[in-house]
């Protein structure tokens, strides 16, 4: 069983976090359950911090050389953004070849009940269920086991998962569990027992895994072969929504969303009305869990003076366009939320250089390392 992480939200223990981030020790031991993995992704996922500011704090205590993995890892996160601001919802879709070998569809009911039949990816879900937080390498066996092992297609059991997760993040959670399924990637991800127990510091034998990882892919498991309906939902009253549109504004407007909680952002040097919008119709395709509401009413309270408000991005557009002639709107730019009404901040980027993504991330990567 991992360690239990813990997540505080208020801004400045988020940025202690981060100062005490050891890039060397990460490099060592991130793939390991218990590695010294950092626990920002959720601050990464809402905005909070950006993938910029992370990297120049570290590059504050540490070289380049010495920092190499860790901005690796954080060209990922990068990767899959600027693919999503590409490709749009088309991400949604197997977007380089079509999944093989679907033989069921909805959540395998194992994942629900924690009873996979594999200690280290029930250990993983249990602590997904009470924390809010998966492993790296735990999500990835996960995946592994829904799409390639148990034959599920992978839109489901991926929402499933985001619904849980903290860092529940729209194009890495998308993006990964079709790496892994093969849909955005060359082949399909397998590992077996003696992988999984090398990394999940486990000693587990005789599981269906426990054989060459060419065989995998063609077993069907018994304990994954029932099936469950996604039918989670977002309760929105939990959100406890200050206004509805229309509000009383200033002549300034700075429009936040989910992802784009930065408490340090200011676009304009006057007095304004800051909202942050929940858009309903998003997280009704995409819902999320209590927990995740929470953690996202607890970030946006880092920013002064919010006023939480609900409604759907044609309730947003229809406002926008009846108070724009004596009001202007600004937010910051992210793919989600790219046909938002307002003045949209260039996306911040570790790499800007980098004009035309490819579609493979080491090709990718090659581009990254001659700015480095």
């Amino acid at each position: 069983m991992s360690n239990q992480p813990s997540f505080p939200t208020e801004y400045s223990l988020i940025l202690k976090r981060i100062e005490l981030i050891n890039p060397i020790i990460y490099g060592r031991t991130r793939n390991n359950i218990n590695g010294a993995v950092n626990y920002i992704s959720p601050y990464l996922t809402h905005g909070v911090i950006s993938l910029p500011h992370v990297r120049d704090i570290v590059l504050k205590k540490y070289s380049k050389k010495e920092s190499y993995t860790f901005i690796f890892e954080l060209a990922w996160r990068e990767f899959f953004q600027r693919v999503y601001m590409e490709e749009g919802d088309n991400i949604y879709n197997d977007l380089k070849s079509n999944q093989i070998g679907v033989l069921r569809y909805g959540v395998p009911r194992a994942f629900i009940d924690i009873n996979t039949g594999i200690n280290a990816v029930d250990n993983a879900y249990k602590n997904l269920y009470e924390t809010g937080y998966m492993h790296n390498h735990a999500r990835m066996w996960s995946a592994m086991l829904a799409t390639n092992v148990g034959h599920y297609e992978w839109w489901d059991v991926s929402r499933h998962m985001f619904y849980y997760l903290l860092d529940g993040d729209k194009a890495s959670n998308t993006l990964s569990w079709q790496w892994v399924a093969g849909t955005f990637s060359s082949k399909q991800y397998v590992a077996n027992q003696e992988m999984i127990n090398k990394f999940a510091e486990q000693k587990q034998v005789d599981s269906y895994l426990d054989d060459d990882t060419s065989m995998l892919t063609t077993i069907n498991p018994v304990e994954l072969d029932v099936s469950s309906d996604f039918s989670l939902c977002t309760d929105f009253s939990l959100f406890k929504a200050d206004q509805v549109l229309p509000i009383d504004l200033a002549s300034y407007v700075l429009l936040y969303s989910i992802w784009t909680l930065d408490p340090t952002w200011i676009p304009i040097d006057t007095s304004a009305t800051k909202i942050l919008f929940i858009d309903t119709e998003e997280l009704t395709d995409f819902p999320i869990s209590q927990m995740r509401i929470d953690f996202i009413i607890a970030l946006s309270k880092n920013i002064a003076n919010i006023e939480i408000v609900l409604g759907t991005s044609a309730e947003l557009l229809s406002w926008s366009e009846n108070i724009s002639k004596n009001h202007k709107i600004y937010r910051k730019d992210h793919p989600a939320i790219y046909a938002w009404p307002g003045i949209a901040s260039e996306p911040e980027y570790l790499f800007p250089e980098i004009q035309k993504v490819p579609r493979g991330f080491m090709s990718y990567w090659k581009k990254c390392e001659s700015y480095l």
